[in-house]
């Protein structure tokens, strides 16, 4: 019996000094107990189904993976108050805090990509935005492009460990370690190649047009995207060809539509400045007059009275100064008095005014002083009025005849230089903002093919037509003999001066994301989506300004079966099928 106690003494003992810190040490890495308010209450701990989606769960010690310090210590921020009892950091335990449910504010609770088992704001390969700017992806493998080993296995560097699910190296996979996306992406031994090669169609993956069509938006002018075909008779059997484009000079212009008028600054209406009767007609309509040419004569009792009045006055002038002159005379004689002297150099004075006035008056009816000196030299007291042209144009109305009484005022004639005409245009409001006056026009119309008419733009209006919301201007151009008033045509207003151009068929010209294209033959088989900037479009051509060389193959026929080879990779066929 006593060895019997003795041995339960020394096994008490035994459990007291060694079996007891294991359990305790046992007990501190297992998870504490979290309580209920009522017996069927339940949370993410007790419940599976209450978890996040795609969220690691540490099963060991019944906590989410990313929360486990005991697995994971390097995760722990320090400085970060955290929940013992729910394993939780204190800002995001929805158990101790259930405000913080409503507030959503933990970045964890994010829906996640059911597809890849990680978070939305981290899963690159479902978001485009999450990806790196400027790196190429491949869209047939969803994964960067230099660490897709099924188009590229060369570049695999076998050294550092892949994590195959989310086609990283395992160093630089952030989402197994969320830490690391804040870090450069590194390089092994093996350092990716510069240039990463499209060994399919045999050009630089960034200039391969069928697995990079995304990237010909960005394209800067001159810049082009690789498109090769299967063969180097397949491009020929399809119907495409080239051609060298034709070397011109364009600018970049603004088209509207015009209306030939004549210029009203060089229109006059001829009229009579005294009533009569018109005795006689000397032009004819369109008939081409100098200044000064006689149009029509006027017969008119008030030329007859103007012509009399400046003949006596010019004798009441005569005579005066004869007897101013006397009295002068007889008053330095001491013979007259002065009183008779002043009143004789007043009548002198006033006759000398009349004569004025009367000679005025003849200018004032159209007679010039070579008119006037014969009608003193003659005495002239007919009644007769001519007419004359005010300068060199052409007859475009006449409404004088023979016999008519007239009035002041009444329209004769419309003469009109038509050397130059008036280019009425209507321009859209939006491109007002680019034209100033000055600029450069040309003008085409469908009743004169092949003419082109020039000018200068002389004004733009300020307001906005109400009915047809556009801008009335005016252009100068000049006339030799064609252009007919009323005549409708299209005018090109120049924005800058002409510069260096090609002119290629319309129809040589692709869009593609609101840019422009045209393709370029690099050889049998292999062509260059081009950016170009355009300029004028002239009927089936049209030029462009930047992009291409005078040297250069550019397709004009089969340009949609070279398009279609580019898109093909959206329809389904991409770099490399498995």
């Amino acid at each position: 019996m006593t060895i019997l106690k003795r041995s339960a003494t020394i096994c008490f003992f035994f459990f007291a000094i060694v079996i007891t810190p294991c359990l305790a040490q046992s007990q501190e890495n297992q998870p504490k107990t979290h309580n209920h308010e009522t017996a069927s209450e339940t949370c993410f701990i007790c419940d599976k189904a209450l978890r996040d989606k795609g969220r690691l769960w540490c099963k060991e010690h019944e906590r989410y993976e990313d929360r486990c310090w005991i697995c994971h210590p390097d995760l722990e921020e320090k400085g970060r108050a955290y929940c013992s009892e729910h394993s939780l950091y204190e800002d995001e335990c929805f158990i101790c805090d259930p405000d913080i449910m409503k507030s959503d504010g933990d970045k964890n609770s994010a829906k996640a990509c059911s597809a890849h088992g990680v978070h939305e704001d981290l899963c690159f390969i479902c978001d485009k935005a999450l990806r790196d700017k400027g790196r190429l992806w491949c869209k047939e493998h969803a994964r960067y492009e230099d660490r897709c080993w099924i188009c590229h296995p060369d570049m695999k560097d076998s050294t550092r460990p892949f994590c195959s699910e989310h086609h990283l190296y395992e160093d630089e996979c952030f989402i197994c370690n969320p830490k690391r996306k804040k870090l450069p992406i590194k390089e092994g031994k093996k350092a990716a190649r510069t240039t990463i090669f499209c060994n399919e169609h045999q050009v630089a993956e960034e200039e391969c047009g069928i697995c990079q069509p995304q990237l010909a938006s960005e394209l800067e002018v001159g810049k082009g995207m690789k498109v090769r075909f299967q063969s180097k008779e397949s491009a020929t059997m399809a119907g495409v060809k080239t051609s060298i484009p034709e070397s011109a000079s364009s600018a970049p212009t603004v088209e509207a539509f015009c209306q030939i008028n004549y210029n009203e600054n060089a229109v006059v209406l001829v009229t009579p400045i005294l009533s009569g009767i018109v005795q006689k007609v000397h032009v004819n309509l369109g008939m081409n007059v100098k200044a000064g040419q006689t149009l029509a004569e006027i017969h008119s009792i008030d030329i007859s009275r103007a012509k009399t009045g400046y003949l006596s006055a010019i004798a009441d002038v005569d005579l005066t100064k004869e007897s101013y002159l006397r009295e002068k005379s007889l008053v330095d004689q001491k013979i007259s008095s002065m009183r008779e002297y002043q009143e004789a150099f007043a009548a002198h004075q006033k006759a000398q005014f009349e004569k004025n006035t009367a000679h005025q008056r003849l200018l004032n009816y159209g007679f010039d002083e070579g008119s006037i000196v014969r009608i003193q030299e003659t005495k002239d007291r007919s009644s007769t009025l001519r007419v004359r042209a005010p300068f060199k144009g052409t007859v475009i109305s006449r409404k004088a005849v023979m016999g008519e009484a007239i009035k002041p005022g009444q329209s004769l004639f419309t003469v009109a230089d038509l050397s130059t005409m008036w280019l009425e245009l209507q321009l859209p409001s939006d491109k007002v903002p680019l034209i100033s006056n000055g600029m450069n026009v040309e003008a085409t119309f469908s009743n004169l093919p092949g003419f082109l008419a020039q000018g200068h733009l002389a004004w733009v209006d300020s307001e906005v037509d109400p009915s047809s919301r556009m801008i009335k201007a005016l252009a100068i151009i000049k006339n030799t003999g064609q252009l007919k008033k009323g005549m409708f045509g299209t005018a090109k207003i120049a924005l800058s001066k002409p510069e260096n151009a090609f002119h290629i068929a319309k129809d040589a010209v692709q869009r593609h994301e609101n840019k422009t294209f045209v393709f370029v033959k690099l050889d049998e088989d292999l062509f260059d989506l081009r950016r170009v900037t355009l300029g004028n479009l002239n009927g089936k051509t049209i030029d462009v300004v930047a992009g291409i060389d005078s040297n250069e193959e550019i397709v004009v026929a089969g340009t949609f079966t070279v398009m279609s080879e580019f898109l093909k990779s959206r329809l389904g066929a991409g770099c490399v099928d498995d």
